[in-house]
C-alpha cells in the first residue's frame, strides 16, 4: 500500500465543463464482453467525469480493455483481480482533471485530483471493493483509515462495500448487527455522510425467487468535499447485465471551476 503515479492512460479528450459525475458499478466482470458493451454504452450515454468499477475480474490486458470501455478521453489506474476474484478500475476524464498522487491498497484506489488551473482546490476520489469475508471486513476498514491518515483535505469514498450500517439497508432481519456497529464506528470515526441515493432503496439482488436485497453501493463524503460541491446527486441507472446497480453522483461544479 503506497503513493505512486497513475499507471496508464488513453489519449486526452474532452473540454472541462461547469459540472461533473462519477459512474460507480460492480461490474462482475470485465472480461464479460456483455458487461463490456453496457460499460461502454453508459459512458457514452452519460459522459461521467470519473468512471469507477469494482469486480472487474482481470490482471492483464487493462490497457486494451480500458480502450475498449472508456475510449481516447480517460487516463486510469487499477488494482489487479487475484485469480478470478475482485480487481478495481478508477479513470478519469483528461485533460479536465490532473492527477497528482494515487494509493493503492489491498480493497482499494485513491487518487488525488485537481482540476488545471485550480490548483488550491483538490481532493480525493477512492474506489473500493469491499470482501466478502467476514474476516476481511475489519482489515478492509482499516486500511482505509490508513490511507486516511496520510491523506488529509475533501475526500469522495465510493463503491461496493459488501457491508451495511443500518437495518433499513437490507429486505430482511438477516443482520450481521457486529459488522454493522463497526461499520458506523467507521464511518463517525473518520466523519463521513453518506450521499442517499434517489429514487432507489437497494443496490443489489442475489436475483431469487424471493430476493434478497441489500444496499451495498454507495457514496460518502467528508465535511471538507461537501462545503467544496454543494450541490450533488445520486441517481440509479438500470442494466440486466449484473446483480448490482450502477450508480451516477452529478455534481454542479463551483464557480472557481467555471
Amino acid at each position: 500500500m503506497s503513493f505512486s503515479g497513475p499507471a496508464g492512460c488513453c489519449a486526452p479528450g474532452f473540454p472541462m465543463s461547469e459540472a461533473f459525475s462519477c459512474l460507480v458499478w460492480n461490474v462482475r466482470g470485465l472480461n464479460d464482453r456483455a458487461r463490456r458493451t453496457v460499460v461502454r454504452s453508459l459512458v457514452a450515454a452519460h459522459r461521467p467525469s470519473f468512471v469507477c468499477l469494482q469486480e472487474t475480474k482481470i490482471s492483464d490486458r487493462v490497457a486494451d480493455f480500458a480502450i475498449e470501455i472508456l475510449g481516447t478521453t480517460f487516463q486510469y489506474d487499477f488494482v489487479p483481480s487475484v485469480g478470478a476474484s475482485g480487481g478495481i478500475l478508477l479513470a478519469w476524464s483528461s485533460p479536465a482533471w490532473e492527477v497528482s498522487n494515487v494509493w493503492k491498497g489491498h480493497f482499494s484506489l485513491s487518487v488525488q485530483l485537481t482540476r488545471p488551473g485550480s490548483a488550491d482546490f483538490t481532493w480525493w476520489l477512492t474506489t473500493v471493493y469491499g470482501p466478502q469475508p467476514d474476516i476481511d471486513k475489519a482489515q478492509f476498514l482499516d486500511e482505509l483509515r490508513e490511507f486516511r491518515a496520510v491523506a488529509g483535505g475533501p475526500w469522495l469514498l465510493c463503491g461496493d462495500f459488501n457491508m451495511i450500517y443500518r437495518a433499513q439497508d437490507k429486505n430482511n432481519d438477516r443482520l450481521d448487527r457486529r459488522c454493522m456497529r463497526r461499520f458506523r464506528r467507521f464511518l463517525s470515526e473518520l466523519l463521513l455522510e453518506e450521499i442517499e441515493i434517489q429514487g432507489r432503496r437497494f443496490t443489489w439482488s442475489s436475483e431469487t425467487t424471493e430476493p434478497t436485497l441489500v444496499l451495498l453501493d454507495r457514496f460518502f463524503a467528508s465535511d471538507g468535499w461537501f462545503a467544496l460541491f454543494q450541490n450533488h446527486v445520486v441517481a440509479p441507472l438500470s442494466t440486466d447485465c449484473s446483480d448490482h446497480c450502477p450508480l451516477l453522483l452529478q455534481v454542479v461544479a463551483p464557480s472557481i471551476f467555471k
